[in-house]
């Protein structure tokens, strides 16, 4: 039987490997076209790892504040997106 606390183990352990490869993303040898868009969908992902995990220690408040951030992160990564196929 699963437990509310394995689930946050197992969402923190993602959320440690998410911002590792966030931090790899962000420090490539070789630039990458939408580098910046994986990077900002990564920190969105964490974001929503965080939220995930806030939910389920019954913080509302903090895990609406983590979604938000998610969103705010995408919406800056669908501008780059926008911006890059506008110019094309």
């Amino acid at each position: 039987m699963n437990t509310s606390a394995e689930a946050v183990q197992l969402l923190q352990e993602a959320l440690a490997k998410t911002k590792a490869a966030t931090g790899v993303i962000n420090d490539l040898i070789v630039a990458h076209d939408y580098q910046d868009v994986a990077g900002l969908v990564t920190q969105s992902t964490a974001a929503l790892l965080e939220s995930a995990v806030a939910l389920l220690q019954s913080n509302d408040e903090d895990a609406l504040d983590a979604m938000e951030r998610a969103d705010d992160l995408l919406d800056t990564a669908w501008s780059i997106i926008d911006r890059e196929t506008d110019e094309e």
